[in-house]
C-alpha cells in the first residue's frame, strides 16, 4: 500500500467482509465460520505463549502499568492481554475493526480501544506502557511506514519495559520466484476476493533484522531475544510456533524481545 489512506481503505473492506478471517486466515474458516469462542482462545493460547517466552528470558515483565496491542483487529490479543495488566489498550486503522473490537469486547473492562488513523502513535504519552506487543501486523505495512510505527512504539514503552513485535525478514526462494516476487506477481496472487465489497490485498513487507536493531538502538532500546516463528506460513492461524531453525524457502518471520533503556527517560 503506497498511503495510509490505501492501507485503510483496504484493511476497512476487509473488515467489513469477513473480520475475523481477516486475521486468522484459516480456509477453513472462511464466510463466518469462525467461532468466537475458538477465535478468541487463540489469543489467550498465543499470549500466553509470549509471556512464557519472556520468562524463559528472565525478563522483568511490570504488571503495574498498562499493555498496548498495536494493530489490534477485533481486540484477539488485547483480551488476552487484559489478564496479565491492569489494562490492555488496542489501536487499530480499520473503523469497523475498533467498532467490532468494543462490541466484542464489552464485558471485558480493562479493555479500551482507539482508531489510529496517523502514521505515529500521536494519542499516547512517551513511556505510557509497561508492555507492547503486536504480532502479524507490521508485516503488512509498508516499511516506509512501518520503521516509524516500530520508533512510536518504541516510545510509547515506558523505560524498563518490554516490546514484543513480528516482523518479516526475507523472502527465500529460486531464482525464478524472486524474479516473478519483483515483478509484483505475488503480490496480485495475494490479492483476495472480498464477496460484494470488491478485491483486497494482504501485502507482506520485510525488513531486515540489522535495520531493526538500529531503529531500537536508535530509540533507546535493546533487542534481548530473536526467534523464529511460524507467523507467515499458511497454516498459522493465530497457533504460535518458535521453530527451531530458520526456514530455508518462503517468507522468514522474526520475533523480536525489546527492553526499553532505564536510562532512556520518557519526555514529561
Amino acid at each position: 500500500m503506497s498511503s495510509l489512506a490505501e492501507l485503510q481503505r483496504n484493511w476497512e473492506g476487509l473488515a467489513q467482509a469477513d473480520p475475523l478471517w481477516a486475521i486468522c486466515t484459516d480456509p477453513a474458516r472462511r464466510e463466518g465460520k469462525w467461532s468466537r469462542e475458538e477465535f478468541f482462545a487463540t489469543g489467550q493460547d498465543e499470549v500466553e505463549r509470549v509471556m512464557e517466552c519472556a520468562r524463559s528470558l528472565k525478563m522483568e515483565i511490570d504488571r503495574n502499568h498498562p499493555a498496548l496491542d498495536f494493530g489490534c483487529g477485533v481486540g484477539r490479543l488485547t483480551r488476552a492481554l487484559a489478564g496479565y495488566f491492569p489494562e490492555s489498550w488496542g489501536v487499530d486503522i480499520s473503523p469497523t475493526m475498533i467498532r467490532l473490537a468494543k462490541e466484542l469486547n464489552r464485558d471485558f473492562q480493562q479493555c479500551r480501544f482507539a482508531l489510529n488513523e496517523h502514521s505515529d502513535l500521536r494519542s499516547f504519552r512517551d513511556g505510557n506502557f509497561g508492555f507492547v506487543y503486536s504480532s502479524i501486523v507490521l508485516q503488512h505495512i509498508a516499511p516506509r511506514f512501518s520503521r516509524k510505527y516500530l520508533a512510536e512504539l518504541a516510545r510509547v514503552t515506558k523505560p524498563g519495559g518490554i516490546l514484543v513485535f513480528q516482523l518479516l525478514d526475507e523472502f527465500r526462494a529460486g531464482k525464478v520466484a524472486r524474479w516473478r516476487q519483483k515483478l509484483g506477481v505475488r503480490r496480485r496472487l495475494r490479492r483476495i476476493a472480498g464477496g460484494r465489497n470488491g478485491n483486497f490485498a494482504m501485502d507482506l513487507h520485510c525488513v531486515r533484522e540489522s535495520e531493526v536493531r538500529r531503529l531500537m538502538q536508535k530509540a533507546g532500546a535493546r533487542v534481548v531475544d530473536v526467534r523464529y516463528t511460524n507467523s507467515a506460513e499458511p497454516s498459522f492461524n493465530g497457533k504460535l510456533q518458535y521453530l527451531q531453525s530458520e526456514p530455508q524457502r518462503g517468507y522468514v518471520s522474526k520475533q523480536y524481545c525489546v527492553v526499553k533503556e532505564p536510562s532512556h527517560r520518557a519526555k514529561e
